[in-house]
């Protein structure tokens, strides 16, 4: 299979329980990327309703969430394989937003990861 039929095959949302902060989070994207000079990275998209303005969720619990992310669905991902990644990014968003568009209502949160072995290392993007 090819990363881009992977990548539909992974896009339908799929409930990611148990993150830290007790937030819902939807896993709505799972992509892949080549980065020059760098290799191939898993893209984890999340709508997580509860960063935005109303929710309740700041920075520091979605970073939480962010790293749980990656430990629990990140490093499986980035282990396929027929789709081996160096680097997983987890994003955590209010609403549905394309890859590489902006929507200065959306509240969005990033995070770069380098995986050795099981573990996410924080790039500390």
């Amino acid at each position: 299979m090819s990363a881009g039929l992977l990548a539909l095959a992974c896009a339908a949302p799929a409930w990611a329980q148990g993150v830290p902060s007790g937030q819902a989070v939807v896993l709505w994207q799972v992509l892949w990327e080549r980065v020059e000079g760098q290799g191939t990275q898993a893209v984890l998209r999340f709508i997580a309703p509860g960063v935005g303005a109303e929710g309740g969720v700041d920075f520091e619990a979605a970073q939480a969430d962010m790293d749980w992310l990656c430990e629990t669905h990140g490093v499986p991902v980035a282990a396929l394989p027929y789709a081996r990644s160096d680097d997983v990014v987890v994003e955590i968003t209010d609403r549905a937003v394309p890859r590489g568009e902006t929507d200065p209502e959306a509240v969005r949160y990033f995070s770069v990861y380098r995986i050795d072995g099981e573990t996410c290392l924080s790039e500390g993007f």
